[in-house]
């Protein structure tokens, strides 16, 4: 009978320690469950956070492409308005550049039919570089025969700066 007692016993302690082994597999198994919950949770945080970031990626690309292509279209509009200025400033320069070859044409004009001793007087109370200008559009014969009504001191600066002028123009 003691060993009845003692399966007994040892059963009892079996079926203790498998209810207690049941309770411990069924916590584990509800900590187990609300571990999953949590996983599942975050995951689905994540998921969320993922496409919201996606989203905002693509949001923001498409709005850096556009102003790319603003900035793309504002470079061209400054390459056409500067070849478009270019050209006025070419035009401007060509129509100075006429306007000043008739003026001059009729200066020389004017001088070549005015009296020497009148054009020596003109020439003398002008500044030494437009009165040389003028002088070099005039004929070699018409220069001297000014120059030698002129006083000497004025005739000689004007010979150099004549030089000088017709040096440059030569290097040129």
């Amino acid at each position: 009978m003691v060993k009845k007692i003692i399966y007994l016993l040892i059963f009892l302690s079996f079926l203790n320690a498998q209810q207690n082994c049941e309770q411990y597999f069924e916590a584990r198994k509800e900590q187990m469950q609300e571990q999953i919950r949590e996983y599942d949770e975050a995951r689905q945080s994540l998921e969320a956070y993922r496409a919201s970031f996606e989203a905002l990626q693509k949001e923001k690309m498409q709005a850096l492409m556009q102003k790319e292509a603003d900035i793309n279209a504002s470079l061209e509009q400054i390459k056409s308005l500067k070849e478009q200025n270019e050209r006025i400033l070419e035009a401007t320069k060509q129509n100075l550049q006429v306007i000043h070859d008739k003026t001059m044409g009729r200066i020389t004009e004017i001088y070549a039919k005015m009296k020497d001793v009148a054009v020596a007087g003109i020439l003398s109370e002008m500044e030494p570089d437009e009165a040389s200008k003028i002088l070099l559009s005039l004929d070699p014969r018409k220069i001297s025969s000014i120059m030698a009504k002129m006083e000497p001191k004025k005739a000689s600066d004007l010979t150099l700066l004549l030089k000088n002028l017709d040096q440059n123009a030569s290097s040129q």
